[in-house]
């Protein structure tokens, strides 16, 4: 994050943005991410859209760097229009703003390399996760950060399923941050979820606690 002249408007960390075909994923520093679906308007801006929470983000080529691209990317929050440009965000009180880099195209394979060293799990709540052990085997499962993600995955002999409004506790730890959670064909589960645990679908509700309206979703 970035804000010119006022230092305390913004948090110190890492931000990861992995864009799909039609989905953005936000990874940020606690290791908790928020998948968008993610469209252009033209004119170097995003639509990000998750629910019925509609986010405008303008984004603007700084530099360009030997190995990377530098882009500013910034955002006056749901359901308002974007910053006319980074640099209005960077000044603005409202404004939240990011600098990002990107490698470029002609980099050579490992000059430019922002991916983590070892994978980390992540969650969509705002929480640290804690490591899971069953036995001395970590519950791969644990990584995927959403219900669809989560239920079509599987991990050598082990199947994932998905807490879907709540989330996991593992015998012998107890309650975690985290949703997704493996299982073997035939064998008991080694955590409960509180909830309803998903391994077929995960058709459920998405709520704006603001507004306080709950609609239907195929990903709950």
């Amino acid at each position: 994050m970035a804000k010119k002249g006022k230092p305390a408007m913004f948090e110190m960390g890492e931000i990861d943005l992995v864009f799909g075909d039609k989905n953005l994923t936000v990874k940020y520093p606690n290791r908790t991410q928020t998948i968008y679906d993610v469209a252009t308007s033209g004119g170097g801006s995003l639509i990000l859209q998750k629910g019925n929470q509609t986010i405008r983000v303008v984004n603007n080529v700084l530099a360009y760097l030997k190995h990377t691209i530098s882009m500013g990317l910034s955002t006056f929050g749901p359901g308002k229009d974007a910053p006319y440009s980074f640099k209005e965000g960077m000044t603005s009180n409202d404004a939240l703003s990011m600098t990002m880099w990107k490698c470029t195209s002609w980099t050579k394979h490992g000059t430019c390399n922002f991916e983590k060293s070892v994978d980390e799990p992540v969650v969509e709540e705002k929480s640290v996760p804690v490591p899971v052990s069953a036995g001395n085997v970590t519950d791969k499962c644990n990584e995927f950060g959403d219900c669809k993600t989560c239920i079509a995955a599987s991990k050598d002999d082990i199947a994932c399923g998905w807490c879907l409004g709540g989330t996991l506790s593992y015998q012998g730890i107890g309650k975690t941050p985290f949703k997704c959670g493996g299982f073997a064909k035939g064998s008991p589960f080694n955590f409960t979820c509180p909830a309803d645990f998903r391994t077929t679908n995960c058709q459920g509700y998405e709520c704006d606690f603001t507004k306080k309206t709950c609609a239907k979703t195929d990903n709950g």
